[in-house]
């Protein structure tokens, strides 16, 4: 049947956004365009339609896409503020996403992803050796932050985190599969622990350390205190490792961490310190304006007002390097709940599904994303946002698998509703 047809493409298009997540974003738009197109010309509307109606986090999803375009009725600067909302569409695109996802592709989902960050680690690896070693090689493609940047698409700090949640996905894959699968998913972690050695991405190192002592949590859950000990060893091991094999400058940049801490006060733009000093200004705003935020498009001109006043010396920012943050001095009180809920509710809803395999993951997504979220808004940068989505998307959305001459989604009994879209 031609719908079933292009239920087909449509998924198929949605691996090609997995392959796509550490790439440029570009043609993620123009693939989820076309998805759109092709699940328009699907139809089955009601069934579309009980299919979000019945899963709370698409609701979620929408929620936290709408307040931000609620904000816009209190924003002075209203251009910024649709830019602002723009940033969060893959929310409000969850409809679409979710329901395009199906549970038999998983697979091919997650080896999408693993592939279209191996290709991106092996581009990275080239650019390190060039740079490094090997000066009279051609240029190869390469983010253009500074000098030494190896990630070839997007700078490090869209694609550390990008291969530490790679890493955490092929760990639990070695650990659930067996024979070649096994020693290829293995290879896939040896190889974001490589890349991550030279990466100079700090948030990647520590992430990634984070992520395997929660997958070593999870395989020994049963045994409580085993379980913690194992969690600690592996994340020092994994951080020490990191640490003792890395090139000089992520050394450095690592070192910088600590000697930094001691000045938070007084380094001038330095990296941590900047990060702490906008986190203060932020909090000011938030108390300033802490029930409904500034608006979508007022952060900017806010903080320049704040950061004048109270730290002139230091730069000032778009966005303030946490999501908690920028959330709640945006959208305010609601805003920062709805964040929360993003992480924290789609995992407690689905706690008792059926036992599908994914359950780790469901737990790992919103941990790494909390976790990374208080260095960078990350739900907030086009990439992450995009990866956050996606698993969203592959964790929460799809139903079960049909039998043979089903239907794509669940048949909808006679005394149901009309179809909402036909008035």
């Amino acid at each position: 049947m031609w719908r079933d047809r292009l239920t087909a493409v449509n998924s198929g298009l949605l691996v090609a956004l997995f392959f796509l997540i550490p790439m440029q974003i570009a043609p993620v738009y123009i693939l989820t365009g076309l998805m759109l197109v092709f699940w328009l010309i699907e139809g089955r509307w009601l069934e579309k339609w009980h299919a979000l109606r019945s899963n709370p986090v698409f609701w979620v999803y929408q929620a936290f896409f709408w307040w931000v375009l609620v904000s816009l009725l209190w924003t002075a600067d209203v251009a910024a503020g649709w830019d602002m909302v723009s940033r969060y569409l893959f929310f409000l695109l969850s409809a679409l996403y979710l329901t395009v996802a199906r549970r038999e592709h998983t697979g091919r989902y997650l080896v999408a992803f693993a592939f279209g960050v191996a290709l991106c680690e092996l581009l990275a690896t080239y650019n390190w050796l060039h740079l490094n070693h090997y000066p009279d090689w051609p240029n190869g493609l390469r983010a253009q932050k500074d000098a030494m940047e190896t990630a070839p698409f997007v700078d490090r700090i869209l694609f550390g985190p990008a291969v530490a949640f790679a890493a955490y996905v092929g760990a639990w894959k070695a650990l659930t599969t067996s024979g070649w699968q096994r020693i290829a998913w293995s290879l896939s972690v040896l190889s974001a622990f490589a890349v991550l050695s030279f990466s100079g991405s700090r948030v990647g190192i520590i992430s990634f350390s984070l992520m395997m002592a929660l997958l070593a949590f999870q395989r020994l859950a049963g045994r409580k205190m085993v379980a913690l000990s194992s969690a600690a060893a592996v994340m020092a091991g994994c951080a020490l490792g990191l640490y003792a094999f890395s090139d000089t400058i992520t050394k450095q940049r690592l070192g910088l961490l600590l000697s930094e801490s001691y000045q938070l006060d007084n380094a001038v733009n330095a990296s941590l310190p900047l990060r702490y000093t906008m986190a203060v200004n932020t909090m000011h705003i938030i108390a300033e304006h802490p029930w409904l935020g500034v608006g979508a498009g007022d952060f900017v001109a806010e903080y320049k007002a704040v950061n004048d006043q109270r730290s002139p010396a230091w730069m000032p920012t778009r966005n303030p390097h946490n999501q908690l943050l920028f959330n709640l001095a945006t959208t305010g009180v609601l805003g920062g709940v709805l964040l929360l809920a993003v992480w924290v509710v789609p995992p407690w809803l689905t706690r008792h599904w059926p036992d599908d395999g994914l359950g780790p993951l469901r737990v790992g997504l919103p941990l790494f994303y909390f976790f990374i979220c208080l260095s960078e808004s990350y739900i907030w940068r086009s990439n992450t946002g995009l990866m956050f989505m996606l698993f969203s998307a592959l964790l929460y959305g799809p139903r079960p698998t049909p039998l043979p001459g089903e239907a794509a989604y669940p048949p909808v009994a006679p005394h149901q509703d009309s179809d909402p879209a036909s008035g």
